[in-house]
């Protein structure tokens, strides 16, 4: 039954996912770019964006 569970979950590996993996993509090329980093409240918006969107992938691949 759990397996069953597992199989159904759906991942941001499989399609329908494209405009998440962009916002991820996006944060990586932000960071990425170089130059002045900006303010460190910016900074602090920018990691907190990213942990956001660690957590869901985290939770995407191994559950809750």
């Amino acid at each position: 039954m759990k397996l069953m569970a597992l199989r159904n979950r759906r991942s941001l590996l499989g399609p329908g996912h494209e405009a998440e993996w962009e916002q991820i993509n996006a944060g990586k090329r932000e960071l990425l770019a170089g130059g002045p980093r900006g303010s460190l409240e910016a900074r602090l918006r920018r990691g907190q964006r990213l942990s956001a969107q660690a957590a869901r992938l985290r939770r995407a691949i191994v559950g809750h």
